[in-house]
């Protein structure tokens, strides 16, 4: 292995990791710094789970039900005989790579290279023949009124398998499952039908044609690895990212189509929606909790609870301003992570300072949704001293887990006394998060007082 070049050693210890688990991520777009569906060729297209959503989408009949089951039992049994056979005839290509570089140092590394991806290449066509037969055997075993569902379903069947395969924040929204989450009325149920119809042709068009630009690309990527060109990689992996957002703006368009169908629970919505797709910036503040556990205390006043309850709308409109900034960041920065992955990789590989791993990146501090993330824990320091201050001593001491909080104030004048032992009390700071979510929103159970539109966590306004 010692005389294996470096991008050919790097393809076999991924080809090892394949044959040993069954899957891997795509060796040049691991290299060059994104996603692309190499491991897809090791998921079968059809799960037994899809049977839900064949029966619902197709309206199936209960004696086609075990026919469906058998036809699903017949892809399964091929698909994984075919997932052993590439894994024995991967195995064997990589063992000959070897072979042959010991053996002849001249050899051609692409043709190696192409030697080794040969079974794969010719796996994924098998493969897909598999599922357009799965496909076609189902298909003849519907009547004329399930014949009509048949596009409904091949959307819901692709959006089910390619939806999750996002790379980006609000690439993967489910908007459908945030439905269903929100229980509506069968008036709003009627109200929707219409732009959730528009959403999954548009949502659908985008996922077919973000698999197909990764699959035409995937040859660049993989010249540009062998060639280490990361450059032209980063080239590739840029052009993928445009496919990845056309994703990403199906799903916003989505979200203000079915919003504006929804009349007075569209803000509601919207919020949802944020969150599910936004999961790491629209997410409870640990001041916003802190208050919610206050003003849960049963031994506050009327006077208390009305400061506090004015104190939480007014964090709630600051956290929403925080949260926005975090939000436009982040969609403006996230697509060119894999550039700047790239540019790190070279570095590395180039020795130039500051590249290694353990070296502290100065960038960081410029980094835009690192600053923003930054402001949002800082600014709930205020907020957090002034709660406080309406509080007693003893309901301090009352607040989950009895830990002791001091305020920022009391940090700078109550220095350690001489000849004190230091006092190791557990203290509640403005960065620990205590995770109390609810399992639809995200969101703190305890008791808030959002403004209008929008929930502790998330946005009272629309972004543009």
């Amino acid at each position: 292995m010692n005389h294996i070049a470096p991008q050919l050693r790097t393809l076999l210890i991924v080809i090892a990791a394949v044959v040993a688990a069954g899957f891997a991520v795509t060796p040049a777009s691991a290299q060059f710094g994104g996603r692309a569906n190499f491991g897809a060729a090791f998921q079968p297209d059809i799960m037994q789970r899809d049977v839900t959503l064949m029966t619902s989408s197709l309206a199936l009949e209960e004696w086609q039900r075990p026919i469906v089951e058998a036809l699903l039992q017949d892809y399964m049994s091929s698909f994984n005989t075919g997932v052993e056979a590439l894994k024995d005839r991967m195995k064997v290509a990589s063992e000959d790579a070897v072979r042959i570089n010991s053996t002849n140092m001249s050899a051609n590394g692409d043709a190696v290279l192409e030697r080794i991806m040969a079974p794969l290449n010719a796996w994924r066509t098998e493969k897909q023949q598999m599922l357009e037969k799965f496909m076609s055997d189902l298909k003849s075993q519907l009547g004329p009124q399930q014949l009509e569902r048949w596009s409904a379903f091949e959307r819901a069947l692709r959006r089910e398998r390619m939806l999750p395969d996002g790379d980006i924040s609000g690439e993967s929204i489910d908007l459908l499952a945030v439905l269903t989450r929100m229980q509506l009325t069968p008036a709003e149920q009627e109200a929707v039908k219409q732009p959730v119809a528009a959403y999954e042709v548009l949502l659908d068009d985008a996922l077919v044609s973000r698999v197909t630009e990764i699959t035409k690309l995937e040859p660049e990527l993989s010249d540009a690895m062998r060639a280490m060109n990361f450059e032209r990689g980063a080239d590739v992996q840029d052009k993928i990212m445009v496919a990845r957002v056309a994703v990403r703006s199906a799903n916003d368009l989505g979200i203000e189509l079915i919003a504006a169908a929804l009349g007075d629970r569209g803000d509601e919505f919207h919020v949802r929606a944020l969150e599910a797709g936004y999961p790491d910036v629209f997410r409870p503040h640990p001041v916003m909790i802190l208050m919610q556990q206050a003003y849960a205390l049963p031994s506050l006043t009327p006077d208390q609870t009305a400061q506090i309850d004015a104190l939480m709308t007014e964090f709630s409109v600051a956290c929403n301003d925080a949260n926005m900034k975090i939000y436009e960041a982040v969609r403006t920065d996230q697509p060119k992570a894999p550039r700047k992955r790239v540019q790190t990789m070279a570095d590395r590989k180039s020795g130039a300072a500051g590249s290694a791993p353990n070296t502290p990146q100065g960038a960081n501090s410029s980094d835009p949704v690192v600053k923003a993330r930054v402001d949002r824990e800082s600014m709930g320091a205020p907020f957090r001293d002034r709660l406080l201050a309406i509080l007693t001593d003893a309901q301090r001491s009352e607040l989950p887990g009895g830990v002791k909080v001091d305020t920022n104030e009391s940090r700078k004048d109550e220095g350690p006394k001489k000849g004190a032992k230091p006092d190791r009390t557990p203290k509640l700071s403005s960065s620990e998060e205590v995770e109390t979510k609810s399992p639809d929103t995200g969101l703190s159970n305890a008791k808030t007082r959002p403004v209008k539109g929008m929930s502790p966590a998330g946005p009272a306004t629309k972004p543009e």
